[in-house]
């Protein structure tokens, strides 16, 4: 799976499909099928930034806006990472 190899970590992180609001305005990421994700705010942002970065470079920048240490900012990250390619919303090339 993603990330439990050194070289893993090189692979470019690109967005696919699209953000939205549902009627309550909660914000939506839909993937290129059409299926719509509720989320927060910070996934939205953490999806913006996912536009042919390397998730080294990705820890870089989130790490440095975070209060949190290095250890849970890349636990955190790996995680919603997992998540995005689990709803199709990313894509990782070599």
């Amino acid at each position: 799976m993603l990330l439990k190899k050194e070289s893993s970590s090189d692979k470019i992180i690109l967005r696919r499909g699209s953000v939205g609001n549902d009627q309550d305005g909660t914000p939506l990421l839909i993937n290129d099928r059409g299926e719509a994700y509720r989320v927060n705010d910070t996934a939205v942002s953490l999806w913006n930034m996912c536009n042919g970065i390397t998730f080294d470079d990705l820890f870089l920048e989130v790490l440095r806006i975070s209060s949190d240490s290095e250890s849970e900012v890349k636990k955190s990250l790996e995680q919603m990472i997992k998540q995005f390619q689990k709803i199709s919303v990313i894509e990782l090339r070599d």
